[in-house]
């Protein structure tokens, strides 16, 4: 096995991978996918909250072949199975685990075969051709690829190790980098060590095994296609002065974006001062990424559609949709990408425009054409490409003959196919094989539509390129046209949402403050993985982020708040009302907000997110009311008919609920909200609306477009949160840790939703008031509710309104780093503080440690147990208890402190300020080395009375500890408990010759310990001789059955003594095979 220093290579075989090694537990089969027939109008029954979703990952439609499952044959049935490697039954196959693994090592001969028949020159030319893909693929796994490429080409360990260090550093793909840079540098023998490295990891890297399968179908005739397709392209004489006038034409109408504004008005913007990249991928049309789940909202959609790139996808440039690796060919043909409305499709286009007339990309063309499909339904009668070109390009005059003779310099860009009237069927052969129907030449007069089919099929001017971008309605029209290359406009990543903040805002405070502000809130940050929507969303946050008329504007303080103002600049502003001629009255927009929302009512109701043209119909809605921004108009499955849907679920039930707020009777108010609420789930974010829509706030945002909102409902709402607040703190207090406080606890949390989207002071003030209990945790993990970060936001700005809070319990609530950051301003207000369970990190500790620092920290008891805290966390921790005089009680039991993370806390605890009487260190990996600190603190700490250092590694100087604490007259201590620290009889002896001056140690627990018959002399010594010890725990130690009741019989020794002795059996190592005292 090939090796690096002492480094094992771990994909010099790929059986591993077959059997189930760590890193590749499963082999996923792909298979057909039947139709089921669930309705796709259903949404899942799944827990719908602004952010209260267990984590679901983002599903695809249709089924890939670059899972493993590309290496074996399609099943009969439906789905895609992921089946354990380890444990997967193969008899429930109808192939053989041999016959995959015989077909692997075809396919990885055939690769060979093909890369070894390249010169050297060849093989460094189709690397450098594939070198960006390649850096891209192995980015992510660049530690373990680096060990096996550099094993292959015998390289040192230096570069080894600084390969590994740039990835511990985060640094992916500056290492992928340096390990391509270091295989170029050292010659081709290098180079193909490198690939025949590739060829072995085929089976464990998909998208590496997609490049090699590309190589091995091009075989022989890929260097001529690499060479051909970087051949900058001569233009002839006749077209240089006419080419340069192209250009100047295209740059006057590409350099700037143009911005409509309220009145109709429209201001421009440098391009390269606004643009911002989208996520491009490459895809297809079965496996659109638009098609994801609306329910999956925030960061948890992000974090899928990152797995699908990192996994699945390739991520391609806008300088990559042609004469790249990614096509069927290098050379020529149409490319295809695709994107959601609002997505950027256009201003890619425009991008591509500019950086060609920049000289930026693309050399290999000398005219760039572009078209947009609007323009072309303005076309009556039959016309021809050099009609077309003259009419939008007329600098050509007669030149434009010369055009013909090189077709491959030549790209044309066809955009927004779905606004294209007229059908282009690339299936019915006979019609298009018809004369009248076939462009053969520019000069050949036809329909546009025709035109535009052999553009795309190369059927005239054979070697251009063809650019057409669509939404995902119009994929399945494309399918029998011989596309080169599929893409998709993902849209932005956390990234590019900073960045087109930045540019949006141009001050960085109020870029920052706005993008901080979208963050906290998954449904907006959902919605800004979307440029047009990022932009509203921006459009919409401004006035309260910029000084304006010398005031100073509230940003949206509510979810509710947001979609108000989400809503109202839609109608507001020009350049999102569908009503682009005239405005709309309060009455027409309310007329048209209650129709739609009764249709998204329905929708809830019934479960269905996706809506029929019919069912439009139905509530008086006409198509064209599908404007961007509201609903979205796409084909279903089966392609045969459009449907409709809101663009997020979360603003279908905020519509839906301001058409309910709008025209409920107020006399039944009560008994709809009463029957949401018992819905549960599915009526939670509408409910959530219901009663946002009644703050002050909302009524005026959404007055200016519908007129006032109506009074005795906001006041019946009012007193609805008041009773149901009331009666959920009541019962979330009688149920505190039983079975049942998960429900009341998340009833609770619904209650504190409500009075956040209220936003009455003094209804929170008084609904819970200060001293108030908040239980939304649990001791069990079973039966506790998770908190998501936005939960936090909300119990943060409730809690924000009383001066303290008599508890606060959030045990087990999965907070995470994030979840303490957005509770930390309000901590220091809470006397009990429960937070076992989070997993805090590093992070929340600094917080937790900042709260305890402020001279107003109210908290008395802190509960940090189970949260994984290291010696760097007790070291944050105890700069908090250094200065904090309020503490008392501190739990830190079940952690990772170890001996340096106690002495960090023992300096704390010998502050003069520290007032910490009871300390829970269990089972936290302490060793005996710590003893001198923790007895330094016994000595001169005056307030604690009760260490708990039970199931720590103490040994026998546990028994150290406990002497010198005997020792100490003035020690405060009470109680100190060492059960389970493999205490032995070795120096108990010392209880024998000390002197008992304490007079305060009352219990000690040294239960589930090794002590045998020999210190019974010693225990008896110091049960007789300590006469202020009341209780002593001894269970589950080695005593014989005499001497444990030797043992027991003490306790007649003195009123009020009890020694704690349980029986069990033990093993024949035992003396005399005796029963022993537990």
């Amino acid at each position: 096995m090939n090796q690096i220093g002492n480094i094992t290579d771990p994909h010099s075989s790929y059986s591993s991978y077959l059997t189930g090694d760590e890193n590749h537990t499963l082999i996923k089969v792909t298979v057909n996918t039947a139709n089921t027939g669930e309705n796709v109008n259903q949404m899942d029954n799944r827990e719908d909250s602004f952010e209260n979703m267990e984590l679901e990952s983002v599903s695809m439609q249709g089924t890939g072949t670059s899972d493993f499952g590309a290496w074996l044959p399609q099943l009969a049935d439906s789905g895609d199975t992921a089946v354990p490697a380890k444990k997967a039954k193969m008899s429930t196959f109808s192939f053989h685990l041999s016959d995959v693994l015989d077909q692997i090592d075809r396919d990885s001969a055939a690769v060979s075969e093909t890369l070894r028949g390249y010169t050297d020159t060849q093989l460094r030319k189709v690397t450098e051709f594939y070198r960006q893909r390649i850096e891209e693929v192995i980015e992510g796994r660049v530690e373990g690829v680096s060990l096996t490429i550099l094993s292959e080409v015998k390289s040192n360990d230096r570069c080894y190790k600084e390969i590994q260090q740039l990835a511990r550093d985060g640094r992916q793909r500056e290492a992928s980098k340096l390990l391509l840079d270091t295989v170029m540098e050292t010659g081709a023998q290098a180079a193909r060590a490198m690939w025949e490295g590739f060829v072995k990891m085929m089976p464990n890297y998909p998208k590496l095994r997609k490049i090699l399968q590309e190589i091995e179908n091009k075989g022989a005739n890929l260097p001529m296609e690499v060479r051909q397709s970087q051949m900058e392209s001569r233009v002839s004489n006749y077209l240089k002065e006419i080419q340069v006038q192209h250009k100047k034409f295209l740059h006057e109408k590409s350099e700037n974006l143009l911005i409509n504004v309220i009145g109709g008005k429209k201001f421009k913007i440098p391009l390269k001062d606004q643009y911002t990249e989208q996520i491009i991928i490459v895809s297809d049309p079965d496996q659109n990424v638009s098609r994801l789940d609306l329910t999956v909202r925030g960061k948890r959609r992000e974090e899928g559609q990152r797995k699908m790139i990192k996994t699945h996808r390739e991520p391609v440039g806008i300088g990559q949709l042609f004469r790249s690796s990614f096509g069927k060919s290098s050379l020529s043909g149409t490319t295809v990408v695709s994107g959601a409305a609002g997505i950027g499709k256009t201003t890619m286009i425009q991008k591509i425009v500019c950086d060609w007339v920049d000289g930026k990309i693309y050399p290999q063309f000398q005219f760039v054409f572009l078209f947009r499909f609007r323009d072309l339904n303005n076309i009556k009668g039959k016309t021809s490409i050099k009609k077309l070109i003259l009419d939008s390009y007329p600098h050509f005059g007669n030149e434009i003959e010369h055009l013909w003779e090189d077709p491959q310099g030549l790209l044309f860009i066809l955009d927004s196919l779905e606004e294209f009237k007229e059908k282009i069927d690339f299936t019915n052969s006979k019609r298009n094989s018809l004369p009248e129907h076939q462009c053969f030449h520019p000069d050949c007069e036809c329909e546009v539509s025709d035109i535009v089919r052999c553009l795309i099929q190369q059927k005239v001017l054979k070697g251009c390129s063809v650019l057409v971008t669509t939404r995902p309605t119009e994929l399945e029209s494309l399918r029998e046209a011989e596309i080169n290359l599929w893409a998709e406009i993902v849209g932005f990543l956390k990234e590019q949402r900073k960045e087109y903040f930045q540019k949006y805002f141009g001050d960085q405070s109020l870029a920052e403050a706005a993008f901080t502000y979208v963050e906290q809130n998954d449904i907006l940050y959902s919605m800004c993985d979307n440029p047009s929507y990022c932009r509203i969303i921006c459009y919409s946050l401004a006035p309260g982020l910029r000084q304006m008329q010398g005031t100073w504007e509230i940003l949206p303080a509510t979810v509710t708040q947001i979609f108000a103002t989400y809503i109202s600049n839609i109608f507001k502003n020009h350049e999102f009302n569908i009503y682009k001629h005239h405005d709309l009255s309060p009455e027409q927009i309310r007329d048209l907000v209650i129709k739609a929302g009764k249709m998204a009512h329905m929708g809830i109701c019934d479960n269905i997110i996706h809506f029929n043209e019919k069912q439009l119909n139905n509530f008086g809605l006409e198509r064209s009311h599908t404007l961007p921004g509201f609903l979205i108009e796409y084909l279903n499955t089966d392609m045969s008919q459009p449907i409709f849907s809101f663009i997020h679920i979360t603003l279908q039930e905020f519509v839906a609920a301001l058409a309910k707020y709008l025209t409920v009777d107020p006399q039944n108010l009560t008994q709809l909200l009463d029957s949401a609420a018992e819905r549960g789930d599915r009526s939670r974010t509408f409910l959530r609306f219901m009663v946002g829509l009644s703050s002050s706030v909302s009524a005026r945002i959404l007055g200016d477009i519908l007129g006032p909102l109506p009074y005795q409902t906001i006041c019946r709402v009012t007193d609805w949160v008041k009773e149901q607040t009331e009666n959920n703190l009541s019962n979330t207090r009688n149920n505190l840790n039983t079975q049942s406080e998960g429900s009341s606890s998340s009833k609770l949390l619904e209650s504190l939703y409500y009075l956040f989207e209220l936003q009455n002071t003094e209804l929170m003030r008084n609904t819970v008031g200060s001293g108030g209990i908040l239980a939304l945790g649990h001791d069990s993990p079973d039966s506790a509710i998770r908190l998501t970060p936005t939960d936090c936001s909300v119990l943060a700005a409730v809690i924000s309104h009383w001066d303290e809070i008599l508890e606060l319990n959030l045990n087990n609530c999965c907070l995470g780093t994030e979840g303490i950051q957005r509770l930390a301003p309000v901590l220091h207000k809470c006397k009990q503080l429960r937070l076992r369970g989070n997993n805090l990190t590093e992070e929340g500790v600094k917080l937790l440690s900042a709260a305890l620092r402020r001279q107003d920290c109210k908290i008395q008891t802190l509960d940090l147990c189970s949260n994984g805290l290291s010696h760097t966390d007790a070291q944050q921790l105890a700069m908090g208890l250094t200065s904090n005089s309020s503490l008392t009680q501190l739990y830190l039991s079940k952690n990772k402190l170890g001996d340096a993370g106690v002495k960090y806390l023992c300096e704390a605890l010998n502050s003069c300020h520290c007032k910490i009487q009871t300390l829970e260190l269990c089972e936290n990996l302490i060793r005996g080395n710590i003893i001198d600190q923790l007895s330094s603190v016994l000595r001169n700490n005056q307030s604690l009375t009760n260490l708990n250092l039970n199931n720590n590694k103490l040994g026998h100087m546990g028994f150290q500890l406990l002497t010198n604490t005997l020792r100490q007259q003035n020690c405060p201590i009470q109680t100190l408990e060492l059960e389970g620290n493999g205490i032995s009889d070795t120096f108990t002896e010392e209880l024998t010759r000390i002197p008992f001056i304490n007079t305060s140690l009352t219990m000690v627990n040294l239960s589930n310990n090794l002590l045998t018959d020999h210190s019974i002399c010693a225990l008896q010594n110091m049960i007789q001789w300590h006469t202020y010890l009341r209780e002593i725990r001894l269970q589950r130690n080695k005593f014989s059955p005499d001497g444990s009741k030797h043992l027991q019989s003490l306790n007649n020794h003195r009123p009020g003594l009890c020694i704690e002795m349980y029986t069990r059996a033990i093993s024949e190592e035992s003396q005399n095979n005796s029963m022993v005292i537990e």
